[in-house]
């Protein structure tokens, strides 16, 4: 399937990093063999191999059920899968009449090098990727709901499988209700009647849900997951003609029906994720400069940490810690239940005009400038916001939230969105910024962001919709 190809680009990086190796190697110590340039050599089979690799990779089922082979499975499809690609080199360079560049020897040469390389590196990813999923921020977070047999049925599957792709949330069981008992080793978290209210208030990523009997049931908790951004499945093969994209798939070994609201190829996603890597590099050095300039200002103004930090709320109701240098006195946050009443903006957002609680003089200044900002490059190094994306809400503004609003976190949070370039001063209905979030979160493209990020330089400079 083309999502189980996308999903796994680490696994072709790897790949083809293996192979060159293994061909470069080849080539090095077969080189007495060779003949015309060694570095025109280098080049064209190098970029020949890229792109046989490439194409094997994407029009083959080569990677299905992968992060699930045990140690022999995997070594014969790395086996199948290196023969594969090594046979069209060998096709490709007689048909192109490149067969002057090598012997067959070389090429040769190169195939079992390839095979053990990727055998290793494809250990090397499943290894990283287990580790990694057991950390909460990058893990698929799942909710289980369903009757008390079919809980009892998928509990066991997902328990039993030898690579963890699921944090498991707990359970719902649809049928009674169990609350505060377990299934397995699985919590039942709350009733059906609950759900919703859970899960505005927990991290939840996917929902797996099994209820026989109900068809309808299921169509509506889909529907009401789906709206806030949340991926549904839907166990047993069954066609809901009422619930936009959905397909079949396998997961741990499962028969759904998986629904959501737009598929985003995983490049795209990798784009996204290369240009805040670049972009947050670039950020950091500035804010680096910028605060040898404007921290001393800072502390001599107003005594205390140059930098502010608060627990925020992002993709999907992760908590991190964001960074800004400190524009208000340092008691703000304290200050801050006084000033309720003055709030500007109707909904679960903070605003006022003449906050009392900025410094004066540098505190309006940097503000004015979004200077402030700059330190959150490093939230998006570290992987908790983006460049582009919604406004992380503080955790009082999220417990705070209706179920439908929890939507707005179903992407990472970012330095600076639709609702930035859009006057974020003047906008005093806290619908309005949910309005363009969700406008940015059904729409999202490379090419949004891009202007978005345009579009916030412009708002800088003219010092247009700060607060």
């Amino acid at each position: 399937m083309k999502k189980a190809r996308t999903r796994h680009l680490e696994f072709i990086i790897g790949d083809i990093m293996a192979l060159e190796v293994a061909q470069c190697v080849s080539v090095l110590l077969m080189g007495g063999r060779l003949s015309g340039e060694p570095a025109a050599y280098f080049i064209r089979i190098g970029i020949l191999l890229l792109i046989i690799t490439l194409l094997v990779s994407f029009l083959t089922d080569c990677f299905q059920d992968i992060v699930y082979r045990g140690y022999l499975k995997e070594f014969t499809a790395v086996i199948r899968h290196t023969a594969l690609i090594f046979a069209c080199e060998i096709i490709c360079l007689f048909a192109f009449g490149m067969t002057e560049l090598f012997t067959r020897l070389v090429l040769f040469a190169a195939l079992i090098p390839g095979i053990l390389l990727m055998y290793a590196e494809r250990l090397l990813i499943k290894a990283y990727l287990r580790h990694r999923f057991q950390d909460l921020r990058y893990a698929r977070t799942l909710m289980i709901i369903a009757s008390r047999e079919q809980a009892e049925l998928l509990a066991d599957q997902l328990l039993n499988q030898t690579f963890p792709v699921f944090h498991i949330q707990g359970i719902v069981v649809a049928n009674e209700d169990m609350t505060g008992k377990s299934i397995g080793s699985i919590p039942v978290i709350c009733s059906v009647d609950e759900v919703a209210e859970y899960g505005k208030s927990h991290i939840i990523d996917e929902v797996l849900i099994s209820i026989p009997g109900d068809p309808q049931k299921e169509a509506e908790l889909a529907k009401r997951f789906l709206s806030i951004g949340v991926v549904a499945h839907i166990y047993l093969e069954q066609y809901l003609q009422d619930i936009p994209h959905n397909k079949a798939e396998r997961i741990c070994g499962m028969n759904v029906i998986t629904c959501f609201n737009r598929e985003i190829p995983g490049y795209r996603m990798l784009g996204k994720r290369l240009m805040d890597i670049a972009g947050g590099l670039a950020g950091l050095l500035a804010a680096c400069l910028i605060g040898l300039v404007i921290g001393p200002m800072i502390y001599i103004r107003s005594p205390g940490p140059i930098l502010f930090s608060q627990v925020r709320v992002g993709r999907n109701g992760r908590r991190f810690r964001l960074y800004k240098f400190r524009s208000m006195v340092p008691d703000a946050e304290e200050r801050k239940k006084q000033l309720l009443p003055f709030n500007k903006v109707k909904g679960n957002m903070f605003k006022m005009d003449q906050d009392p609680r900025i410094i004066l003089g540098i505190g309006a200044f940097i503000r004015k400038t979004s200077l402030d900002e700059f330190p959150q490059f490093f939230n998006v190094l570290k992987g908790d916001m983006s460049l582009v994306g919604t406004r992380p809400p503080t955790e009082d503004e999220y417990e705070a939230y209706s179920f439908y609003q929890k939507k707005r976190l179903s992407m990472k949070p970012g330095i600076t969105g639709l609702w930035q370039i859009s006057g974020r001063s003047d906008i005093t209905d806290f619908e309005e910024v949910l309005k363009l979030d969700n406008q940015y979160i059904d729409h999202w493209s490379l090419e949004m962001d891009l202007k978005i990020l345009a579009k916030t330089v412009l708002v800088i400079m003219k010092r247009k919709g700060s607060a």
